[in-house]
């Protein structure tokens, strides 16, 4: 079975929530038995960055709800100092955020936070996120916002997720409003579980949310592959660790830890466990499942299983070096609105801007950034068309560097002090080299 050497990891910085969402483990009791409950300690982060240089990237989240944890900021602080980007994408509420945690993730750089706001009104809100207040979480979004501001940064990503049910499916659009208004981007999801307030305009769900299903069965049937099918790939890439260090392999899996402590065995040894690799073995079709392994007791891979729609090499290779994230962080021209963005990899020649098809538009005073994953360290080069009065643009060009180490590299552009040429005297030269359809949101 072949060894793994991940260079990220998912690890609950607190396995609590002060939520009662109906379809959560966490809020049922349900993780108790095999996860506990508690906060990852401050010491036991410091030395599992220590011990495991290898690990590039963190992600906070999972069960519980990292903003509880009282050392977050510390830890925040450690990561960054070591080079080591952190992200809250796997989900947070924002109810309960001190005033300092609120300013750290701006700091220290947090990679993303994926809000989990599944209404645009209280009432409706609060109908899955029970307890929760909506005008708290809005408020605690905009202080980051302004934080941002303030420090001229573009991190954290922000992120609007809408967990569409049947109560809620008629406030996709005033969601999605909002979530502009703030710069965010907007993700809306399909619910696990259909019994829970099942969606009662399909055709409505399909459109609103882009994936063409109104839920996960249809949308297994329509792509042939399940709607969270990469979770699975996180037994490669991203293993994912209980607050105690026991590894739980996956993100869903809250019911039985494989028998192994990274804390103990490194994040290489305990990845490499017997146990994990047959785990791996499983989602590959290259064996049988056996009752010892988590993943036996999982809908995901009976899913798998049922259709025969295995784990391939390539899917995993595809998400191996995802770990890098970039913002150019646009200074406004004078009167401009918008600008028009270009990526190239390289320092020259430069192609023509192909704008229609490579090209992302940044929004003056709305926008915080325009945010891309760079394919790899080296020289990169981006291009502004900035539209001008009586159909004339300018363009600016801008000439950067991303390091080897995926710190979230942010590179301001100002467009008053780089070299300006009108657009017809842009260089249109043909080149081996292409604009990289890199965009991240």
């Amino acid at each position: 079975m072949k060894h793994v050497r991940p260079s990220a990891i998912q690890i609950d910085a607190s396995s609590h929530c002060q939520l009662a969402c109906p379809l959560c483990p966490t809020a049922d009791g349900r993780t108790r038995p095999g996860l506990g409950q508690g906060h990852l300690k401050l010491a036991d982060f410091r030395a599992l960055l220590d011990r495991n240089p290898e690990i590039r990237h963190v992600e906070l989240s999972n069960y519980g709800e990292m903003f509880l944890n009282p050392q977050l900021t510390e830890m925040l602080a450690y990561a960054f100092e070591r080079g080591v980007t952190v992200s809250g994408g796997n989900g947070v509420n924002l109810n309960n955020v001190r005033a300092e945690a609120l300013e750290a993730v701006v700091r220290y750089r947090v990679r993303t936070l994926t809000c989990s706001i599944d209404g645009a009104t209280q009432q409706t809100y609060s109908k899955y996120r029970v307890n929760g207040n909506l005008e708290r979480v809005l408020e605690n979004i905009d202080r980051i916002r302004e934080h941002r501001r303030k420090a001229r940064s573009a991190f954290p990503v922000l992120t609007w997720q809408f967990v569409v049910f049947g109560h809620n499916e008629d406030e996709l659009a005033a969601a999605r409003e909002m979530a502009a208004k703030r710069g965010m981007s907007f993700l809306p999801r399909l619910s696990w579980d259909n019994t829970l307030s099942p969606v009662r305009q399909p055709e409505l769900v399909r459109i609103e949310t882009g994936l063409g299903a109104a839920d996960r069965d249809e949308y297994l049937q329509e792509k042939g592959s399940g709607y969270t099918r990469d979770i699975c790939y996180q037994l490669w890439n991203q293993p994912v660790l209980n607050w105690d260090g026991r590894v739980n392999g996956c993100c869903v899996n809250y019911w039985q830890p494989f028998p192994v402590n990274a804390f103990d065995a490194g994040l290489e040894g305990a990845a490499n466990h017997p146990d994990l690799a047959y785990a791996r073995a499983m989602l590959s079709g290259k064996a049988e499942p056996r009752a010892d392994i988590p993943c036996t007791r999982c809908h995901h891979f009976e899913e798998i299983r049922q259709a025969a729609n295995w784990i391939t090499p390539e899917e995993i290779a595809a998400q191996s070096d995802s770990l890098r994230m970039a913002a150019l962080l646009p200074e406004a021209a004078a009167g401009a609105r918008f600008a028009q963005v270009m990526v190239v990899k390289g320092w020259d020649p430069l192609p023509a801007p192909v704008w229609h098809t490579t090209g992302r538009v940044f929004r003056f005073g709305v926008d915080t950034a325009v945010y891309f994953a760079p394919s790899g360290p080296g020289r990169y080069t981006a291009v502004l068309r900035i539209p001008g009065a009586g159909g004339k643009s300018q363009v600016r060009i801008f000439r950067f560097e991303i390091p080897a180490r995926p710190l979230c590299a942010e590179i301001p552009l100002d467009t008053e002090q780089a070299g300006a040429d009108s657009e017809n005297d842009f260089d249109l030269s043909s080149s081996p080299a292409a604009p990289e359809n890199i965009w991240i949101l």
